[in-house]
Parts: structure tokens; C-alpha cells; sequence
């Protein structure tokens, strides 16, 4: 064991050295002017991937609002079928008594069925209308988001690259004439 001590003398101390070399180099123009670069890169990448999170949003909320139409508009057709249903059994029950369906209060129980299931359906295809509508604004709200977060990845990266540029004008030697 005691032939290895050599050897982790030699190798600690490359890893020192190597070390030292990094910092100095990270600590020079070049090396502020790579890190600068790449936080900068980052920055715009992070603002990028985050635009992409919020169209991806936008788009699920534009799904979810016409999902939530079609929920309406079944809500629509299943209050026209039970409209059907009910003046069907007005007609039977008033044929079954002997009564005119067409007239007295045959007649006005089914104009009271038809005022009824006209304003469910109604009700129905007024909310598959504003589903539409609300998906669409919220998604536009989420495009929205994406663009500022966007754009403050190009502020933040300019103001990086403006940053690392003044400290390395700070590392100069001042050029007095």
C-alpha cells in the first residue's frame, strides 16, 4: 500500500493544479465572457421551454371549452327528447280519453311542455356557447403569459450579457491618457 502514497500525492495535486487553472481561467476575460454566454443561453432556453408550457396550457383550455360545449349541447338534445317524450304522452293520454289533442287542455299542456323544453334547450346552447368563449379566453390569457415570460427571458439574458460585459470592462486596466 505504501507504493500508492506517490500516487495520490501526484494525483492531488493535479486536481489542485487543475483546479487553479479552471478558476483562473473563469476568472479571466475569456472565462466571463464563456459563463456570461451561457447563462444568457439558459435564460432565453428557460423563457422558451416556459412560452411552451403556457401554449400548452392555452391549448388544453381551448379543449376543455369545447369539451364543456358538447357536454351542453347533449344537455340540449337530451331536453328535446324529453320534450318529445312528454307532448308524445299529452297526445296518447288525451286520444285515450276521447279528447282533442289539438285543443282545450291538451292544447295548453302542450304549450307549456314546448315553453319548457325550448328554454332548456336554449338555456343548453347559451352555455355551450359561452364554454366556447371562456376556453378561448383563458387560453388567450395563457399565449398571453407566454409572451411576457418570453420576453422577460430576453430582458434578463440582454441584462446578463450587460452585466458580465461591465465586469470585464471592471477587470481591465484603466487607460488613462
Amino acid at each position: 500500500m505504501a507504493f500508492l502514497a506517490p500516487l495520490a500525492t501526484t494525483a492531488t495535486a493535479a486536481a489542485t493544479t487543475a483546479a487553479a487553472s479552471a478558476g483562473t481561467f473563469l476568472a479571466s476575460g475569456a472565462g466571463m465572457a464563456l459563463t456570461t454566454g451561457i447563462s444568457a443561453v439558459g435564460t432565453l432556453a428557460a423563457g422558451a421551454a416556459q412560452r411552451r408550457q403556457y401554449d400548452q396550457q392555452a391549448t388544453q383550455a381551448e379543449l376543455r371549452g369545447r369539451s364543456e360545449a358538447i357536454a351542453y349541447k347533449q344537455k340540449g338534445s337530451e331536453a328535446l327528447r324529453r320534450l318529445n317524450e312528454t307532448l308524445s304522452a299529452i297526445v296518447a293520454r288525451a286520444g285515450a280519453g276521447g279528447v282533442d289533442p289539438t285543443s282545450g287542455s291538451a292544447a295548453t299542456l302542450q304549450r307549456f311542455a314546448m315553453g319548457e323544453g325550448i328554454r332548456e334547450f336554449n338555456i343548453a346552447a347559451d352555455n355551450a356557447v359561452m364554454a366556447i368563449g371562456q376556453g378561448s379566453a383563458q387560453a388567450n390569457i395563457y399565449k398571453t403569459a407566454g409572451k411576457a415570460a418570453q420576453l422577460s427571458s430576453y430582458v434578463s439574458a440582454a441584462s446578463t450579457m450587460g452585466s458580465g460585459a461591465y465586469r470585464y470592462a471592471q477587470l481591465q486596466p484603466s487607460k488613462n491618457l
